[in-house]
């Protein structure tokens, strides 16, 4: 029995390093090697490995729904097959069987966690890589990208690793005199990448870190929270030259009003979103169909809103693009997903609360990046992988009597 349970820890650990480091080879192929093909071919072999280890214990009601919105939406709508919306949801469904909770057993969720830790830890590292390219004042098109192929990634993963640290602080996993000074980095390397989504996930995750561990302590909650405050504010006139691009994109006009307007990058796909799901609440245009672009001709100043068959989403919207992709449907599905998640982290702060702390404060983190980037579907993407294993993590921790040296 004991060797059995050997065998599959040490599958587990394979398949999760085998994981992470695929799935984060998205966040750097510029400087590596770009996967294609091969990305979808190692996650086959990782169902396959995956799927025999144990015996099922249930499957995940929500994510039954969510399926079948999935495919009711694809089955009742017309869609161009430039979008190959099939093939996109069978990848969707090798990533989630992996990721997610829709199958869940002692393996997976050992896995799940590991997979979720080698991650963070490959996030974190990618952080310190990034320090050369801070001195050397290198930016591209997009801006700072550090170690990582875009602003947007660096400063995501940047919001992570500074929650994943201060876990490591209070759990006393990582000394301070380490963890601070990469907290720095991670936290320059954040505004650089100027993904303001990001940022305003990291805060709300950090928030919810600092309540949940103090939660019968709210006056130390309060000091904690003040004191990073006051950190923050007598340490403005340090870090305030690395905002110039967050500044840049908060001074952008809304073309539509003329007005200077924060969410002007979004506003008008997010109205799209809306549109589409008006036009079809139950069960949506279609899985993985966004069709329209928008784009502003600045020859005649107008506004262009027009079908694409390129085969190319940009739902601007997690939480929009399950609305307008699956309907009404789909929203339920992720609607009793997230209940369960955060119903059963209350129980599970009884096994550790730093832990379960962490993952919802994770959680919380992917909760507020789905307002204004959509990568729910698109299986293809680290964002959507990285949601799906926070969420597969966090149903784990709820299941089992984790040991301490299976996490972080």
């Amino acid at each position: 029995m004991e060797e059995s349970v050997h065998k599959r820890i040490n599958s587990s650990t394979f398949a999760a390093i085998l994981t992470a480091l695929t799935v984060v080879n998205g966040a750097i192929e510029k400087i590596t090697f770009s996967l294609g093909i091969i990305y979808y071919a190692i996650l086959i072999v990782i169902l396959l490995i995956t799927f025999f280890q144990s015996p099922i214990r249930r499957l995940s009601f929500s994510m039954c729904i969510i399926y079948f919105a999935c495919i009711m939406s694809m089955t009742f709508n017309t869609i161009p097959p430039e979008y190959r919306v099939w093939e996109r949801f069978g990848l969707f469904m090798i990533v989630t069987t992996i990721a997610s909770p829709f199958i869940q057993s002692d393996f997976y969720d050992t896995y799940r966690l590991q997979t979720f830790k080698y991650i963070q830890y490959l996030f974190i590292i990618i952080v310190i890589l990034s320090i050369p390219a801070l001195f050397s004042g290198e930016r591209s098109s997009t801006g700072f990208e550090g170690f990582s192929s875009h602003s947007m990634i660096i400063s995501s993963l940047s919001s992570l690793s500074i929650v994943t640290l201060f876990y490591l602080i209070h759990s006393k996993k990582l000394s301070k005199k380490i963890a601070y000074p990469i907290i720095c980095i991670a936290f320059i390397t954040m505004l650089l990448g100027a993904s303001r989504i990001a940022i305003a996930g990291c805060l709300s995750a950090l928030l919810y870190f600092f309540y949940k561990i103090n939660r019968n302590n709210v006056f130390n909650f309060i000091k904690t929270s003040t004191g990073i405050i006051i950190i923050l504010a007598l340490s403005y006139p340090l870090w305030d030259q690395f905002m110039e691009r967050i500044e840049e994109k908060n001074a952008s006009i809304n073309i539509e009003t003329g007005e200077r307007d924060l969410t002007s990058s979004r506003a008008l796909i997010w109205d799209q979103r809306i549109k589409e799901f008006k036009s079809s609440p139950i069960i949506g245009i279609g899985f993985c169909y966004a069709p329209y672009i928008v784009e502003f001709d600045q020859a005649t100043n107008y506004i262009e809103i027009a079908d694409t068959k390129s085969g190319t989403i940009e739902p601007g919207s997690g939480w929009l693009g399950i609305m307008s992709m699956t309907g009404l449907i789909g929203l339920l599905g992720f609607i009793i997903l997230w209940w369960t998640l955060f119903s059963g982290l209350k129980h599970s702060e009884k096994k550790d609360i730093y832990i379960s702390s962490y993952l919802g404060a994770i959680l919380v983190h992917q909760s507020v990046k789905m307002i204004a980037e959509g990568g729910v579907y698109s299986a293809g993407g680290i964002d959507c992988f990285i949601l799906w294993i926070t969420i597969g993590a966090v149903q784990a921790i709820n299941n089992k009597s984790i040991k301490k040296r299976e996490f972080i």
